[in-house]
């Protein structure tokens, strides 16, 4: 039976060197962090867990790999702000980002995936399975960071691009978070017209929501 360890292992030597290379300056075996102006690009290596084993069938040491880019000019919402590290730099979680996706497998593992039952999940490529066992774990984690390289690398250039961000956050449909973000961008960037456009938009729209 293969444990979080010796998976983190091998996140370790074939993982973390890319990232580093990738400028990400925080670097653990699940997490890391880069910090670009005024952007904090985020990858986290997740467990399905034990809770959505029992209900699908993927095993539960399977991992998703998720990215977001946190945006330290907008202001924060909520009640428990990311939190910042030893030297005052931010490390949000994932959850936190204000732009946020995922990788996705290219490695074929349907001689595993084809023995669950429901069909979606077994098309799910957003899921690297793990054989209990572990006799699978280096092609998989392999395949991890060769995502990373050919799909994750590209989509963190996009979204520390602010003014590409900006354009695909119009794109979104009309809601409080799309003005809300587009506020922002269109003030960073110094886009005086659309800055007010948003911000009226804004709180038409929390008006419109009661709150």
């Amino acid at each position: 039976m293969i444990s979080s360890p010796d998976i983190d292992k091998l996140l370790r030597r074939y993982l973390s060197p890319i990232l580093r290379e990738n400028g990400f300056a925080k670097v653990t075996a699940r997490k890391a962090w880069g910090w670009q102006d005024h952007c904090v690009s985020v990858l986290q290596i997740r467990a399905v867990g034990s809770d959505f084993s029992d209900v699908t069938g993927w095993p539960p040491m399977s991992v998703c790999a998720w990215t977001g880019v946190y945006y330290d000019f907008i202001p924060f919402e909520g009640h428990t702000p990311p939190r910042r590290d030893e030297k005052g730099r931010l490390v949000p979680d994932e959850a936190y980002c204000h732009m946020r996706s995922h990788l996705s497998r290219s490695l074929d593992q349907s001689r595993f995936t084809d023995q669950l039952s429901n069909p979606a999940e077994r098309a799910r490529r957003d899921i690297w399975w793990f054989e209990r066992d572990g006799s699978n774990i280096e092609e998989t984690i392999e395949d991890i960071a060769l995502r990373f390289v050919s799909e994750g690398k590209p989509w963190f250039d996009r979204y520390t691009d602010l003014s590409k961000t900006l354009a695909d956050i119009e794109a979104e449909r009309d809601c409080y978070n799309k003005f809300y973000k587009a506020e922002h961008f269109a003030k960073q960037l110094g886009l005086e017209a659309k800055h007010n456009m948003y911000a009226q938009k804004r709180v038409l729209e929390k008006t419109r929501m009661g709150l």
